[in-house]
This record gives C-alpha cells, structure tokens and sequence, in this order.
C-alpha cells in the first residue's frame, strides 16, 4: 500500500513538474517594492501579477530590500542570492525593477558612470541561461517630497536614473514599462513616500500584466469628448481614447477618414486637420468590431473656466441674471462642460465611499452640453457672461469649460513635478494639513471633511495638485484659446508665497499644454483681481495680483473691486466681470482697439502748491463713475500715518492730487473694501495700487 502511495505521489509531481515547465515563467526582479516590504503574503505586486496573469505564467517574486542597481553600491543586485536564485529559475521573461536605491548619495555621485554598464551585464546574465528570453525594463516608481532624502539629492538624482533606464530601453529595443506614472499621483498609497500599500502594489502588477498581455477592451474615447462639444477652430486637434491593444481606429469627419492603432496599451489619438469656425459636424470613430458616433460638434473657440468658489458661483444667483436663464434654449453656438463636484467642501464628514472615490480622483464628472434654462442656471455666472459676450462679439460658436472648486487654494491646482521641483514648496505640500503656509481655513474645513479617514495621506480638493491631478489633466490633449482665473481667496493670507505659487501654476499649466502638443508655451491667463471685502490683506493681496499680471507674460487682469461686497465673500454682481474678462480677450487675442485693461500708474511726480500728479496707461480719459467725487486715494506720512487725499482735477489720463505735507507712499483703494471709483473711458476700474512718493 505504501509503494502504491508513493508510486502516485512520483507521479503527482512529475506531472505538477512537467505542467509547471509548461507555463511562461516571469521573473520579478528589483528591490523593497518587488519584494513587497511592510505588505502581508500573497499581496506583493508579483504575487497580484501572478493572480492577474493566470494559470499559463509561473511569477516568481525575487525582490531584494534594499537593493541597487549599481554593483558598486552599498547593496548591488548583481552580488545577490536572489539574483542565482532568479537564474535558476530559467524565466521567459524577465521584469527589471531598480534604481530607487541608487540614489542614495553614497552611490548614484560616485558610480552613475557605472549604470548603463551594470544594467547591461545584469541582462546579459539572464541572455546567457536564455538567448530568447523577453526582457521589460522598468521606470522606477515615484519617490514623494516626504521621503528624508528627496531634498538632498534624490529628487534630482532620481530624475537621472529614470531618463538612464528610458535609454537603455530604447537602444536596445527593450519593452520599457512606465512604473511611475500610474503611481505618481497617489499619495494615499506610500504612506513612508517610497513604498506602495496592498492597494498600490495591485496598480503595479496591473501595469505591469497590460504589458505582458495584449489589452483587450471596447472603444471609447475620452470623457472630455463627446456629442455637443466644441472643438479650437484654425488649429489642428486630438480625438483620444481606448481600444484593445494594437487594435486600427478609423475615424471619418466631413468626407475624410483618418486612422491609427492603439499602442500596446491600448492607447490611441487622432490628429484633425484644421477646420475654421462652423458645424454642426458628425464623427465617427470605429474598429472592427466597435463604433461610436459623435454628433453636433462644432469648430470654435475654447475656453476654461478654473478656480475656487467666486468662478464656480451659478448663474442663477448672480445679479441680473434672468434674462440670460430666460433666453439660454435661444443660443446652439454655445456649448458648457461642467465639471461637476463629487461632494461639496462645506463644513460636513464626508463618508467612507466618498473618501475612497477623492482617493481614486473620481472628483470630477461631466459632459458637454448644449444650453438650457437649467443648465445654465447652474453654469458658472462669470463664465457664461464671458462666453455670451465673446460670441456676441466673435461670431464664432464657444465652448467652455468649468472647472472649479469652492475654496480650493493655488497649491491644488500645480502639478506634483512642478510643486516638488521647488525647494519651498517640496519642504511642506506633504504635510499640507498642519502646515502654516497652507490657510487655516483650508486646513480646518479639510480637518472636518476627512474626520472619518485613517489614511495617513487621505486626499482632499485642498490637497496640493489634487486638483490638477484629478481634474485639469484630462484636459491636457485638449486645445483651448484661452484660461479664465478666479482664485485667491485661499492664499490670501500670505502675499508673498501666493507670488510664488501663481507664477508656478502659470508655468505648470503652460508646460502640461504644450507637452500635449497642442497649445503654444504662452497660453493666455485672465485674471480676475480679487474683489473687495472688510479683510485686513485683501489690500496687499489685490496689488500684489495687479504686479504679478504685469510681470508675466499674456497674463491679464480684471479688476473685481468695485463690485464687491463688504460682508460677503461672494458678491453677486458677476455679470459685469465675465464682460470685463471678455474685453480683454477681445483685444488681446482678437485685436480689437480698446482700452480694456485696468489703467496702470506709469508716473507719479510732485509739482508747484503742494501738488502731486499721476499719470496712467491704459486710458485716454480717466474719470469719476458716475460723476461723483473720487475716492481711494491715501497717503502715508514719514512717520506712517495715513490720511485721506482729495484730488483737484483730472486732465486726461492725469490725476492731480493735494499733496499738503511730504508722504512716503500714495496709496489708491487700499481699504479692505474699498469705494475707490476712477474709471478709464471704457470704465474699466482703475486697480487697487501704491506707489513710492
């Protein structure tokens, strides 16, 4: 009986043996994040790579904590245990996964000449067991602003060995895998900055199996597409989406058909020849096996509407606003994409599925539409006003993009590169929730939203480049004409870092257009000025805005601070400013001969009986609205006391002033709310501003 039992059980296993010879063997090579540090068994990335891959792979894991690339590195792979042991066991394929140990200083400065040579003679000895083995290189993933090293050294570094890996790649014509970017914009899910959770090591494993097994999925194109929308006129365009892997797209607009074929991934993109203004138009996009058909698409003008709360304010609230509702249904040549919210950010615990979805950045969603009385009540109020106007103006159709969200600060709406490319802001966005550079609002509100999160890197709209990452990157492949800004609100405690933090948004959403290939280097930026309200900075912060707008290029300002609202942060009178914004447009990016940007102070000089005059640009005539006495204007003695100042007269774009005494600093519409009142003869509000007497 026992030589029966033991006759079977040589069988069992020379089959189990012979069957297991049979499967495609992958080999998981790599560090702490292969090896699965702080995860439970069977949660390693290639353990979840193995359930993906199924019963024809054999995945083995030969991760090594700690491990570097580099031989000469204080741990190299090359001199390893778990390198014989991955030889032995003679994989098909062979998945590289190192780096994030090389930069440490005591390795990527002295040995990085090394890295190239070390990576080849690492795949020459898996070449030498199997000529025909198939070898995927790996991007490392992301290394957060958190980690103890990032600052001194291996952001850099890192940035380095990622462009050395892509090389390597490509020379040597090997399947390179982008383990970065799928990670790159989760947080959530390193809690220590360097290691993924269970959660991460899945989208690892599941990056890694797209590359291994052709994707297989239905068309669809980008939620960012779709019937009703509006495409940029006089420029050519993206149409994008998914397919399976290597799968032909066909797509036909107006007599014409393009093709592709979606890369490995499944990835696929069309470029349009430019059309000029004009529709409505059908597309069709199809695969063999798939169709979709977009319909009453036009060629236009394009525009996003983004910020916090006073952008998103709806129309319906707005000040004067019926007759725009009333007649919305009347106008086809306006097209609205709302990028509705989620969840509120007021003052509420959010619940856990919430919380799972800010996590997995499913904040936004939306589609284009074409207007209604109830959607455009709905709509942003500055927004639709500008989009009225300018196609009032234009005679071409408009589409515009709202998205935004209620007290939202400047540091979620840059991109993570752009943020931790930036010692300052590197040193605190990780720690963003106790943080004093962050406003107290934002951190108190966030406090109360996420009351119910243990995740030590829980997400929210406050949390920098959330917003970008969850919202403002599906509209990278987009084209737009211009970008419509209303933010400030939230940043207005601290002037000067907010001057940091503007011109590095303006850089991150230049530099992510134009990766696109879509959109100059100098997209155009309007700004509206903050309004005016009884709050002790709003004064500095509204000139300091007035100074950033001239100072970075195709950047404009619209002045708010004759509309505001001493209690309320929120004034009604919106309508005039989506036309302010629209003059600006019309004559920076149409050409049109008005003075439409706030007159700027370009000189300012005593004369005889304690007289002062200033001169502004921007204005023909500068005048009283309304006729009434002018108001604003202050000046602050050598021993900083402030008085009012009265003026004498206007002459043309001269203000002159009663200057009794000798003042150090004039200052006009310094007030937190201010009655100042000049206006330029296109009224448009002369900006709050000081200048040294």
């Amino acid at each position: 009986m026992k030589q029966s039992i033991k006759f079977l059980f040589f069988i069992f296993m020379s089959v189990s043996s012979l069957f297991a010879q049979t499967k495609k063997r992958v080999a998981c090579i790599g560090d702490s994040v292969t090896k699965g540090y702080n995860l439970a068994n069977g949660k390693s990335y290639p353990s979840q790579l193995q359930e993906l891959l199924g019963e024809g792979f054999l995945v083995g894991n030969f991760g090594k904590n700690g491990a570097t690339l580099l031989e000469k590195g204080h741990n190299p792979y090359l001199k390893s245990e778990e390198l014989n042991d991955a030889l032995e066991f003679s994989p098909d394929i062979v998945v590289i996964s190192l780096g994030l140990n090389d930069t440490d200083p005591r390795n990527w400065p002295n040995y990085k000449l090394d890295f190239t040579r070390d990576y080849y003679k690492l795949i020459s000895l898996f070449k030498q067991h199997n000529p025909n083995i198939e070898i995927y290189v790996c991007q490392m993933t992301p290394i957060f602003s958190g980690h103890a090293r990032f600052l001194s050294g291996t952001r850099d570094w890192y940035n380095q060995i990622q462009k050395n890996i892509e090389d390597i790649a490509i020379l040597n014509n090997y399947r390179l895998i982008d383990n970065k970017t799928p990670l790159a914009s989760r947080i959530d899910l390193f809690d220590d900055y360097l290691h993924p959770n269970e959660e991460g090591a899945k989208l690892l494993a599941e990056n890694v199996w797209k590359h291994i097994v052709p994707v297989r999925q239905k068309l669809s194109v980008s939620n960012t597409i779709g019937s009703n929308m509006v495409l940029q006129r006089d420029e050519k365009v993206s149409i994008y989406g998914k397919a399976s892997s290597k799968e032909a797209v066909i797509l036909e607009l107006e007599n014409k058909t393009y093709s592709t074929q979606a890369d490995e991934l499944g990835n696929w993109e069309v470029g349009i020849n430019p059309h000029s203004a004009g529709g409505p138009y059908l597309i069709k996009i199809k695969t063999e096996q798939d169709s979709i058909l977009l319909e009453n698409i036009l060629f236009g003008d394009v525009y996003l509407a983004s910020g916090q709360s006073n952008m998103a304010f709806p129309l319906k609230f707005a000040k004067n606003s019926e007759p725009l509702i009333r007649n919305a249904g009347l106008n086809n040549q306006i097209r609205i994409f709302k990028s509705r919210n989620l969840v509120e950010t007021n003052n509420s615990e959010w619940s856990a599925d919430v919380l799972k979805k800010v996590n997995d950045l499913e904040f936004f969603t939306g589609s284009w539409e074409t207007l209604n009385a109830e959607n455009s009540s709905n709509f942003s109020a500055i927004a639709y006003s500008f989009a009225l106007d300018i196609h009032q103006d234009s005679k071409v159709p408009v589409g515009i993009i709202e998205l935004a969200v209620g007290g939202s600060n400047t540091e979620s709406w840059i991109s993570r590169e752009c943020l931790e490319g930036d010692d300052l802001l590197a040193g605190y966005i990780h720690t963003w929730r106790k943080s004093d550079f962050i406003q107290d609002f934002c951190k108190e509100r966030a406090g109360v939203n996420l009351k119910r999160s243990s995740i030590k890197h829980q997400r929210h709209p406050y949390d920098p480049s959330y917003n970008f990452e969850a919202g403002l990157v599906k509209w990278k492949n987009t084209n737009i004409k211009a970008v419509l800004w209303y933010q400030g609100e939230s940043n207005a405690h601290n002037v000067e870092l907010h001057e940091q933090l503007f011109k590095t948004l303006v850089h991150s959403w230049r530099k992510n257009f134009a990766e696109s290939g879509n959109v100059k280097d100098k997209l155009p930026f309007y700004v509206v000025q903050l309004s005016s309200i009884d709050r002790p900075s709003w004064p500095y912060f509204r000139d300091s805005q007035r100074l950033l707008c001239s100072e970075i290029p195709n950047v404009y300002m619209a002045v708010s601070s004759d509309l505001g609202d001493s209690l309320d942060v929120h004034p009604k009178d919106k309508i005039p400013i989506g036309i302010r914004l629209s003059n600006l447009v019309k004559k920076h990016e149409f050409g049109k001969n008005i003075n439409s940007d706030t007159p700027q102070s370009i000189r300012a000089y005593p004369i005889k009986d304690n007289l002062f005059v200033i001169e502004f640009n921007n204005a023909k005539n500068i005048r009283v609205l309304d006729g009434k006495e002018a108001l604003g204007f202050q000046g602050m003695d050598n021993n900083g006391d402030l008085e009012e100042l009265h003026v004498k007269e206007i002459k043309g774009n001269k203000v002159v002033l009663f200057n009794p005494k000798s003042l150090s600093k004039i200052y006009y519409g310094y007030q937190p709310f201010t009655r100042a009142n000049l206006v330029n003869e296109e009224s448009v509000p002369v900006s709050t501003f000081s200048i040294k007497n």
